[in-house]
């Protein structure tokens, strides 16, 4: 596993032996990136299951202004450490170690939002994915031009449109699915009162 893409182009990331965490692979990180393209440019991120870092990584290295990074597994979050030493970026980075939703509320209660991308990737044999998407939007994370990302594998469904309320007050709607292999990548895109 490896940089793609700029500052830390080619740098090898570290990741645990027998760790239960599943990387995303370098070729459907690249794909996500290709997509994001100049949006990733001094972006705020949030990968909330970031596992060795690999996402949030990428986006520093591709000039994102700075990355929260979240995973409940101490180990992992040791191995994001060693990941951003070796990289050496200057943009802030905050790394978490919490459960994804207590995450959420804590990011909340302490004001931080406005993030621009928000990366998704809990284990697939978890179906938690309408729940985290409806607590994004009660929490009000994603900036105004946001982008969900959600990766799953490929017999997950998940719905064209999740809303807060049946009043659709607030609503993340697909705007894009991708199909890498065994992987698929949503893309939701918050949008104004319907």
């Amino acid at each position: 596993m490896r940089i793609i893409a700029g500052t830390a182009k080619g740098r090898t990331l570290k990741s645990l032996k027998g760790m239960t965490t599943r990387p995303t692979l370098d070729r459907v990180r690249e794909a996500v990136f290709n997509i994001l393209g100049a949006k990733i440019n001094n972006a705020s991120v949030l990968d909330l299951f970031a596992g060795t870092g690999a996402i949030g990584l990428e986006a520093l290295s591709r000039g994102a202004a700075c990355c929260y990074f979240n995973d409940k597994n101490k180990a992992a979050c040791r191995i994001i450490r060693e990941n951003l030493t070796k990289c050496a970026f200057t943009q802030p980075v905050f790394i978490l170690t919490m459960d994804a939703l207590e995450c959420i509320s804590y990011l909340q209660k302490k004001g931080i939002n406005n993030f621009d991308v928000i990366y998704l990737d809990p284990s697939y044999k978890e179906d938690i994915y309408s729940l985290l998407l409806k607590r994004i939007l009660e929490a009000q994370l994603l900036a105004e031009e946001g982008i969900i990302i959600i990766e799953t594998d490929k017999s997950t469904f998940l719905e064209e449109k999740y809303s807060l309320d049946q009043k659709e007050h607030q609503v993340v709607k697909l705007i894009k699915k991708n199909k890498y292999g065994d992987t698929v990548i949503w893309f939701y895109k918050l949008w104004g009162e319907e």
